[in-house]
């Protein structure tokens, strides 16, 4: 097991864990969001192929209609 950090709070992974699978463990809709890994933007063409490795720091943002 890996220790991740997702929006502030620790997670226990399994290694060589994608970022799709983490979205798909949180329950989110990969449309909905945009991923920061360790303060870089990573790329939703990239989300499967990213292993997240130990200590990462992930974070969510969900995306906002509006002006």
């Amino acid at each position: 097991m890996i220790e991740i950090n997702i929006n502030g709070e620790l997670q226990r992974l399994q290694p060589n864990t994608s970022l799709a699978q983490v979205l798909m463990l949180k329950q989110i809709e990969p449309k909905s969001v945009a991923l920061v890994v360790n303060q870089q933007i990573i790329p939703r063409s990239e989300w499967h192929q990213y292993q997240c490795q130990a200590n990462d720091q992930v974070e969510f943002f969900s995306a906002v209609a509006g002006g």
